[in-house]
């Protein structure tokens, strides 16, 4: 008979005490379904305790089961199932066994999310936690979400991304062999798991390109952790083992932050592309830093406004530059062109052998402006140079320029003959802002309209060349015929026209713009955007008509059906609020929503989002009174009820809070978050039973068992069922391995039924690390490190509370 042989194991995978915490649940499921038992709990003997002495041993008076945990000759620790009964001797080494294949399955599921090479996670297990923390953002993204006014410390508004690149890493492996190189990827692997914080999860992506995706952190953060890890392996030194030759590395690192640097249409995305639209943000910002030289951290958000180079000079005055859609560029954007030759310090000749060092002036070559972006790169026209003799090269940087207080002054001095485009005929993008800043001045009342014409299709480019010049002309030529000599026009961008129509409001001329777009398609077949912004309009300047066209075409080419013409208006400055609030400008999007609503008092929308950033403020009455005037209007809204009630909860103001959430309710049987907020109103008060009802009902409702499971473990263990509770906290941390507050009570339960005070120092310290402003888990940190004699770090743990 065959002998069969045991599995192999998978290679350079191994588990660790966080794995079996992590397991925990897993291994009580598993060995509940050869023993019955009422309550569990891990704990972790002596690190130098023999394995090779420890057996399964069941003590019949107290009805224990202990089950060493060994895999592979190494005691991980041990298992005590407790109120075990029926237990016979005999049993015991199957026991073993089981507990043996139990560790074998917690080691292939950590090995189908790891990489082999590193250790750290592998690219599959990355994308799935990167859905479940935008799953966890998303809710408080947008203002109008009823359930972004959730409990202050609960939601996590943002996560970043940052990734590094081994800089010339395809020279190690050329020169040193594959299998050295793969060692130094194991050792960099380390050090990154080392400088990265507790909480955050790092892979490897492919080849030498690693990742840390970082819950609950800032660009400040990422950048910190980026800076710090390329620091430490700038420092190192490995040698290699056959010659004993020395070799340094240096990595290029880039980053991205959700949902700070996602716009749009992006923002709506579903969970797993706007995961990987991160990724590929995050991966063009890599790219970045190592263009620009390696050995450097490029974020996202410094991406535009530094990270451009020139990449080719065209004729007339045209250049490719390396800016594209991908990184958020919009034709129209002006950027200043400098040399890298002439930064930094450099030693100049004074005389003889004498030589002195000093940093040349900042000297900017000109300035060019985006007329035509693609996803990668842009085309850019030349405005000015500041020497004539010292032209624009290829590996010059792009700087973003600063728009003017008045986009349409006139210039000092007299203005060159006027340049018009050949093919439209229209004015270019300088001479159209120099002409119309003479002409506004006589108009009280003027609109300015951008028309944006789609990018060319697929099978047009294919029949041979683009036919972007021709369609501009023609969509020039029906410009003509609608608007005649009323209009005068200028090429804004390549793929863009504007026109200038004094006199007219745009609310005037809406209707004649819907007819010309209708006419584009019609005739030309084109589908034109078109935004349209008039002065006067609010407290805006003649200055600002500009910048409102731009938003308002923005709203356009956010309109999913029927014609894309928007004018700039109510709507078009809720959703410039909404990106600002977006973006953690919450003062910023106030002002943009009050304006909205000066816009337009009946904007419920803006009036619902308003009173949410004051609430985000602090200034709940104020919120509180947004909140009153929405539903004065709209008495059904359910989202200005459900943050009606979070404002009155805030003020202590319990009746009307219950009120408004039973309201909710009454609109929405299965409104998870009001049962949420009733069943923690209900809590509070000490009613644990209605708690309960209010939390399984919520429990009852699709998707409401993920939300709800830490709610009734609270209800449990307060209740006095502590096992029960347990089941419900690994229910959570199956759902989400980082929340925070499960992750705590768990330590609680660990610190408080006197179990394994390591088991708790472990889940304390990665809840204190995913919210550092909770002091309690600190304090809970220090409990955990004072019960095993860790007095100096038990301190520093209650100084941080």
């Amino acid at each position: 008979m065959r002998q069969s042989t045991p599995p192999k194991r998978p290679l350079g995978v191994s588990l660790t005490r966080r794995d079996l915490i992590a397991g925990e649940h897993a291994l009580k499921d598993a060995l509940q379904a050869f023993v019955p038992f009422k309550s569990y709990s891990l704990y972790f003997p002596p690190s130098d305790a023999d394995a090779g002495t420890l057996t399964a041993e069941y003590l019949r008076g107290e009805q224990k089961l202990l089950l060493p945990l060994t895999l592979d000759g190494e005691l991980l620790g041990m298992f005590m199932a407790k109120g075990a009964k029926g237990v016979q001797a005999k049993m015991l080494p199957l026991l073993s066994r089981a507990a043996a294949l139990c560790l074998e399955n917690l080691l292939l599921s950590k090995a189908c999310r790891t990489d082999a090479v590193t250790g750290l996670d592998n690219r599959a297990s990355l994308m799935r936690a990167m859905e479940r923390e935008i799953e966890l953002v998303q809710a408080c993204i947008l203002p109008g979400s009823a359930s972004c006014l959730d409990a202050p410390g609960e939601a996590r508004g943002s996560f970043g991304l940052a990734l590094f690149d081994v800089d010339f890493f395809s020279w190690v492996n050329q020169g040193y062999g594959y299998l050295f190189g793969e060692s130094l990827l194991a050792k960099l692997g380390a050090l990154l798991a080392e400088k990265a914080p507790d909480g955050a999860l790092c892979a490897r992506l492919g080849e030498d390109v690693f990742a840390v995706l970082l819950p609950g952190a800032s660009p400040a953060r990422c950048q910190e952790l980026a800076e710090s890890f390329r620091a430490a392996v700038a420092e190192e030194i490995y040698e290699y083992p056959v010659n004993g030759e020395r070799v340094r590395l240096t990595v290029s690192a880039g980053f991205a932050v959700y949902p700070r640097d996602l716009h749009g249409g992006q923002l709506a995305a579903p969970v797993g592309e706007a995961a990987r639209i991160l990724v590929q943000k995050a991966r063009k910002t890599l790219a970045c830093a190592k263009d620009l030289g390696r050995d450097q951290v490029m974020s996202f958000s410094k991406l535009l406004r530094e990270g451009g180079q020139v990449l080719e000079c065209l004729p007339l005055g045209r250049l490719a530059v390396s800016l594209g859609r991908g990184v958020d560029a919009k034709e129209g954007q002006r950027f200043l062109v400098w040399s890298p030759r002439f930064d930094g310090a450099h030693a100049l000749v004074r005389g003889g052998d004498h030589r002195v060092s000093g940093r040349y002036p900042a000297m900017v070559k000109g300035e060019i402006i985006l007329m035509e972006t693609q996803e990668d790169v842009s085309f850019a026209e030349v405005l000015h140079l500041t020497d004539a003799s010292w032209t624009i090269e290829p590996g010059d940087r792009l700087l973003l320029a600063q728009e003017p207080e008045d986009l349409f002054a006139a210039d000092s001095e007299p203005a060159a003959p006027p340049q018009r485009d050949m093919v439209s005929g229209l004015l270019g993008h300088r001479d159209f802002i120099r002409h119309i800043s003479l002409a506004r001045e006589a108009q009280s009342v003027f609109t300015l309209a951008l028309i944006r014409l789609p990018e060319p299709g697929k099978e047009r480019q294919l029949q041979g060349g683009s036919p972007a010049e021709a369609r501009v002309q023609e969509v020039t030529a029906l410009c003509r015929e609608f608007f005649g000599q009323d209009a005068q026009g200028g090429r804004f961008s390549t793929g863009s026209l504007i026109l200038f129509v004094p006199g007219h409001d745009p609310l005037v001329l809406k209707e004649r713009f819907a007819a010309f777009m209708e006419q584009a398609e019609a005739r030309l077949g084109l589908k034109l955007a078109v935004g349209l912004a008039g002065y006067p309009f609010l407290n805006f300047g003649k200055a600002d008509v500009l910048e409102n066209c731009r938003k308002a075409l923005d709203h356009s080419l956010l309109i999913a059906q029927g014609r894309k013409l928007a004018v700039f208006d109510s709507i078009s400055l809720t959703i410039s609020a909404d990106r600002l609030f977006t973006l953690g400008d919450v003062y910023g999007a106030v002002e943009d929503y009050k304006l909205a609503l000066l816009a337009d008092e009946e904007n419920l929308l803006a009036r619902n989002s308003l009173g949410i950033c004051l609430a985000r403020l602090g200034r709940m009455a104020q919120a509180k009174a947004e909140f009153e005037r929405v539903l004065a209007k709209d008495p059904r809204n359910i989202m200005a009820l459900y943050n009606l009630g979070h404002a009155c909860h805030r003020l202590g103001e319990e009746a009307a809070a219950r009120k408004a959430f039973q309201r909710c309710l009454k609109l929405n049987t299965q409104d998870v978050y009001s049962l949420l907020r009733l069943g923690r109103m209900a809590e509070e008060a000490g009613k644990l039973a209605n708690a309960r009802k209010y939390y399984e009902k919520a429990a009852a409702l699709p998707s409401g068992k993920e939300l709800t499971v830490r709610h009734l473990a609270r209800v449990e263990l307060a209740s006095g069922h502590a096992e029960k509770a347990r089941e419900y906290l690994h229910q959570a941390l199956l759902h989400d391995p980082k929340d925070a507050f499960s992750l705590n009570l768990l330590a609680r339960m660990y610190l408080d039924g006197g179990e394994d005070p390591a088991i708790a120092e472990a889940l304390a310290r990665q809840s204190a690390a995913l919210r550092p402003d909770q002091k309690q888990f600190w304090k809970d940190l220090a409990r955990a490190l004072e019960k095993q004699g860790k007095v100096e770090e038990a301190r520093q743990a209650l100084a941080r509370a």
